[in-house]
């Protein structure tokens, strides 16, 4: 026995190294940062794809090289090791790179190397060490960077491991279904060889929301030491809104149990979103008339913004300084520079954050806003009449939040009458009036819960040059935070649709039977034992319009279909309730078999039976008893508790016949 496990332990990899920087300190124990130990932290953050805290590298007034130094490994025993770590960097100019070195005791030796032109990761990096590489006893490695520190903005490391491979390991690495999905999702997950025999099959599960295993059985892999291969199992991931956690695990690996089975089983949570949507960045400038530099900047900034005029949003507040300032200052924009502690002109802001003020900023935050995504959709429109604007501002969100501030911004496109002194000669999408005022409407939004915002004002008291010229610019910003959710612009005169009704419902491709626009509930009889659901699809009248389907989950139970019309604020929901098709004995036209007695005690006698097929359901539709090719007459139900269940019997015919029966 005690040579098994001291073969086994053999067998197991062997760690080396595992550092996940949970300590909190920079470096960790044991670890050197040299020559400096400038630009190491620890931060609370989980940039790299591991957990929080992290090590986090931020770029400094520096030339040269930045290592962090691994403690001293005894490798002498060792012929192959490998070296695994998380990382993300991103990057803030040219001249640097970063790598990871190993010590051969005079100098260091790089072993990966990026020079990066771009941000990079997150992404797991493995590096395969053999021979003279990891010999001795004072092994050690470094991440390093090295070139103009101004380079790099960060660069996140986290989940360092060093070891050496067993005979047998296949690692399930990671669980490639999104965080976030808004729709029934294929489940992917990797596995990597981390042992030196080739791997040709797994076995994986993993489980459904609803309790579900399904396996899965991979053949052909061909899998070498340290490779990955993705795996897309059967069945699709679904659950009801919010987070839930998907688990999956290894069964077996070329048909038995790998060596390490601590690295098997993942759990990885799932946020199903009734809807995710693009963010539409919101840029907003301060500046003004008498101001040289604002001249220079919105030179080559206004073009720019008529470049991208269908990507963003852009706001302008002209500021009553410097000097004698621009005249179509007002006081809703004092207020919105306060907000945002603005001390200079021109001053540049995206989605509520400070950005350099020049057109290369303003691009690189634009790139990055528009990986954003947002749970608000705006459908907003105004008319105008004479010198009065009406605005309707109908907002839908799919998420709940509280405390947060919407703004109508009335805007005119071109104005020329404020020239000042800085020589330019019109201004572009320049601040009016902020509705309800320059504080915003303070909003609290449910998610599913349209929210309608009017407002009617007379703009004869503003600086409005040409009223066939304006342009409504609409806001969601966490106050807070400053933060901007969402932004969108009003169209003028445009009637959006108040159609919110479905043309067609079909459960597994197949026509609701009975179904009419104008009726809104429906029941639907599944076969008992039925454990999942069909699949529901809802296509509404209005293709313009926007449905939501939330399924039941268990039967009985109750999907329900919200439709959404054009104009985001009228709604109808379906309602599709689901029960077992219960179906007595006596409504048969056929009285083929008897039963007896009902209620029953701990045998029912059945009569009629040849090479039948008998199951008996719970009113949750599991199966608690279940006979096949049945030519008896007496069944014993003395292990079935007291309740109601549901006899059901399949003829050698393959005529099926159901009945209540109780169960004393």
């Amino acid at each position: 026995m005690l040579a098994g496990l001291f073969l086994a332990s053999l067998l197991n990899a062997q760690t080396l190294l595992s550092e996940d920087f949970s300590s909190g300190t920079m470096p960790p124990s044991g670890w050197i940062a040299l020559p400096l130990n400038s630009g190491w932290y620890s931060s609370p953050t989980a940039m790299a794809g591991g957990s929080s805290p992290e090590c986090k590298f931020e770029g400094f007034t520096y030339s040269g090289t930045a290592r962090l130094i691994s403690p001293y490994m005894n490798m002498t025993s060792v012929d192959t090791a490998v070296l695994m770590f998380k990382h993300y960097y991103t990057r803030a100019g040219s001249g640097l790179s970063i790598g990871v070195a190993i010590a051969d005791g005079t100098s260091w030796i790089p072993v990966w190397e990026e020079t990066p032109t771009q941000n990079i990761g997150p992404e797991v990096i493995t590096i395969m060490l053999t021979g003279t590489q990891i010999g001795g006893s004072n092994f050690r490695f470094c991440f390093y960077l090295s070139g103009n520190m101004t380079a790099v903005n960060t660069w996140y490391i986290d989940d360092v491991l060093m070891f050496a491979p067993s005979a047998f390991d296949c690692q399930l690495s990671s669980i490639l279904t999104p965080g976030v999905i808004t729709e029934p999702t294929p489940v992917v997950g990797a596995i990597v060889n981390l042992g030196n025999t080739v791997i040709n099959e797994a076995n994986l599960t993993w489980v459904s929301y609803s309790g579900i295993e399904r396996d899965s059985t991979f053949t052909n892999l061909n899998m070498a030491f340290l490779e990955t291969t993705e795996l897309t199992f059967d069945g699709m991931w679904i659950s009801p809104f919010g987070q839930h956690d998907l688990k999956m695990w290894i069964n077996s690996v070329n048909g038995q149990s790998d060596y390490d089975q601590t690295n098997d089983t993942l759990v990885k949570s799932i946020e199903y979103q009734s809807i995710v949507l693009p963010r539409k960045p919101l840029f907003e400038e301060f500046t003004s008339s008498t101001c040289p530099p604002c001249a220079t900047l919105n030179s080559t900034f206004v073009p720019w913004c008529i470049t991208h005029a269908d990507e963003i949003t852009l706001v302008k507040y002209q500021m009553n300084w410097p000097g004698s300032g621009d005249p179509y200052y007002t006081a809703e924009g004092g207020t919105r520079r306060n907000y945002y502690g603005v001390n200079f002109v021109p001053d540049l802001y995206c989605n509520g954050g400070n950005i350099s003020e020049s057109t290369s900023a303003a691009n690189a935050a634009l790139i990055s806003a528009l990986e954003l995504t947002s749970t608000f959709d705006i459908a907003s429109t105004f008319t105008i009449s004479g010198t009065n604007i009406s605005i309707t501002t109908n907002i839908l969100p799919f998420a709940t939040n509280s405390s947060l501030r919407v703004h109508n911004i009335v805007m005119e496109k071109i104005t020329t009458g404020n020239v000042g002194t800085n020589g330019e000669t019109e201004f572009h999408h320049v601040m009016m009036k902020m509705m309800p005022d320059a504080n915003g409407a303070s909003t609290s939004f449910v998610n599913g819960q349209p929210i309608q915002l009017l407002y009617n004002y007379d703009l004869s008291t503003t600086n409005v040059e040409e009223y066939d010229d304006l342009i409504v610019g609409v806001i969601i910003q966490d106050f807070s935070s400053k933060e901007v959710l969402q932004s969108s612009y009003g169209l003028q005169n445009t009637v959006f649709s108040d159609e919110a009704r479905l043309s067609t419902i079909t459960l597994d491709g197949v026509a609701l039977e009975g179904f009419d626009p104008d009726i809104f509930e429906y029941n639907v009889l599944l076969p008992p034992g039925t454990i999942e659901e069909p699949i529901l699809i809802a296509t509404p009248m209005d293709e313009e319009a926007l449905t939501i389907t939330s399924m039941a989950f268990t039967i009985p139970g109750t999907a329900i279909i919200d439709v959404y019309a054009e104009n985001l604020f009228d709604q109808t929901q379906y309602r599709i309730n689901y029960s077992y098709d219960y179906v007595d004995i006596e409504e048969s036209p056929q009285h083929l078999i008897s039963v007896y007695p009902n209620p029953a005690y701990d045998k029912l006698f059945i009569y009629g039976l040849k090479n039948s097929d008998i199951s008996i359901f719970s009113t949750h539709g599991s199966i608690v008893l279940q006979k096949k090719n049945f030519s008896g007459s007496t069944l014993d139900i003395s292990q079935l508790s007291r309740g109601v269940y549901v006899l059901e019997v399949q003829l050698n015919t393959n005529q099926v016949i159901r009945k209540k029966i109780l169960v004393l």
